[in-house]
């Protein structure tokens, strides 16, 4: 049984999703409520100490940050391979997820936050 903990505007969870969808595996989603912080309730803290989406959990066994999960994917379900074969080509893969990770995370997660709370705070009083 695999549960993603997710949300729909996560960068990092939708490049997970791909690689489940990729891979045909059947997994549950478990939206995570960002907008109330439900990633920061002790439950979910014990699951991914970082309070952050995505975190798979596998064979009962929460494996956290979005690259390491897809990694965690292909090792554990190696067919179909999303890997490059050559080592040169998985070098370029890995230096990609990297790139993301350090650049096109944060740069989403500075749009994506506000348009997340933005419902939460019109409903609050002025």
């Amino acid at each position: 049984m695999i549960t993603l903990y997710t949300h729909v505007l996560s960068p990092c969870a939708q490049k997970v999703r791909l690689v489940l969808a990729e891979k045909s595996l059947d997994w549950t989603a478990h939206p995570i409520d960002s907008q109330n912080k439900e990633n920061l309730e002790p439950w979910y803290l014990a699951l991914n100490p970082l309070g952050v989406v995505s975190t798979l959990v596998h064979e009962d066994r929460p494996i956290i940050e979005s690259s390491i999960i897809c990694e965690y994917l292909e090792d554990s379900f190696p067919q179909p391979s999303l890997r490059p074969f050559s080592p040169h080509a998985r070098a370029m893969m890995r230096f990609w997820l990297k790139h993301i990770d350090i650049k096109l995370h944060p740069s989403c997660g500075a749009l994506q936050w506000p348009l997340v709370v933005r419902p939460a705070l019109l409903k609050k009083n002025r």
